[in-house]
């Protein structure tokens, strides 16, 4: 993951960004996360060609890894299910959109089970303490359900 070496190597270098690290972690999960734009933006200065490159979603996602890493039993190390629960709950409020703008025939025909297989690899990225995997897991759920309400929208017709 080139955020998650990009950050350590930030950690390393800098005695200032290193304490605001520690610091976070030890506030929790929420206050890394929010930290995520300044780390992004440091990132970012110190490589202006690779500017546009790393995601912010990436940037959270080292943070965390890092965190687990270098301080495991700082608050932000651990699994923070209220991000996990926001992240799903906007993954259904865009399934929920989605799913407004179909015909009552086609609610009636999408497989929603489809993604049955992504929820168990979400959960197994949950045990494991691994956002990054459960952010991709989601993602896959998501881009599957959607995929079967397509399905029925092409069948539908």
């Amino acid at each position: 993951m080139r955020a998650a070496r990009a950050i350590a190597e930030l950690l390393r270098d800098s005695d200032e960004w290193r304490g605001s690290f520690r610091s976070c972690c030890e506030t929790g999960a929420l206050r890394l996360r929010k930290q995520a734009p300044q780390f992004r933006d440091e990132l970012r200065e110190r490589d202006p060609t690779d500017a546009e490159a790393i995601a912010l979603a990436d940037v959270e996602d080292a943070l965390l890894q890092v965190a687990r890493k270098v301080l495991p039993k700082t608050p932000a190390a651990k699994w923070d299910p209220e991000w996990a629960a926001q992240l799903c709950s906007d993954a259904l409020s865009r399934l929920a959109e989605h799913y407004a703008s179909i015909s009552a025939v086609e609610r009636e025909a999408p497989d929603l089970g489809a993604g049955e297989a992504w929820q168990d690899e979400m959960h197994r990225a949950a045990l494991a303490n691994d956002p990054a995997a459960f952010r991709k897991c989601l993602a896959g759920w998501e881009s599957e359900v959607l995929g079967a309400m397509g399905h029925s929208r092409r069948g539908a017709a």
